[in-house]
């Protein structure tokens, strides 16, 4: 039986929309569901709903043999997991946002403030500007509104939040999409079924190809 970690929140409802669209049911499972464990024999797995970013651990040590995670957490974890698959649906975009006009220039040393520090340094490297990383759990938003920092860098969808707090996206730095991920063991030992799985998802379009 796999062992299938699947995220809580925003990413569940693409992640079993995808897997039912290729036949994989998981009846019962729903989006609020409260369960934390749920064995599905006649899709021959176990699911774990696991909050986003402790997914990849539970994975990367084999506790789970795979699963859903958006590219924001798998590229800030930096893990050594395989991705397969990017889903079709659930995109999104990573940008530095701020108030208006406040785009650091050439040389200028600003705060930027994210949930994601490594993935921020990472952007900075390609800037003209520098900044001091300050990582907040949630709100980010309130740093550049409250003058906690110049700019952050955070998730936008649809940009409501920041047009009704007078914020604007600076910049999108990156787009962001759930991600199929392996366990390198789990692929070797079910790499049968997986492959099923993965042909079965390009066949159903929710992977891009």
């Amino acid at each position: 039986m796999i062992r299938l970690a699947l995220p809580k929140g925003r990413n569940l409802e693409i992640a079993l929309a995808a897997f039912r669209a290729a036949g994989i049911g998981l009846d019962g499972l729903e989006v609020k569901d409260r369960r934390l464990r749920i064995e599905f024999p006649d899709d021959g797995l176990e699911v774990l709903l696991l909050k986003d970013w402790d997914l990849p651990l539970y994975v990367q040590y084999g506790i789970a043999d795979c699963g859903v995670v958006g590219s924001d957490v798998l590229e800030e974890v930096d893990g050594d997991l395989l991705t397969p698959a990017r889903f079709a649906d659930g995109h999104c975009r990573m940008s530095l946002i701020g108030r208006e006009g406040s785009m650091p220039g050439p040389g200028e040393q600003v705060r930027l403030v994210s949930k994601y520090p490594l993935t921020a340094r990472k952007v900075l490297a390609d800037r003209s500007w520098g900044a001091e990383v300050l990582k907040l759990g949630g709100s980010v938003e309130l740093g550049p509104l409250l003058d906690l920092a110049e700019v952050a860098l955070d998730i936008v969808q649809t940009g409501r939040t920041l047009r009704d707090n007078h914020l604007v996206e600076l910049e999108v730095v990156r787009q962001v999409q759930p991600c199929l991920v392996v366990n390198r063991s789990a692929y070797q030992l079910y790499r049968g079924e997986l492959n099923r799985w993965l042909d079965r998802f390009e066949a159903a379009g929710v992977v891009e190809s």
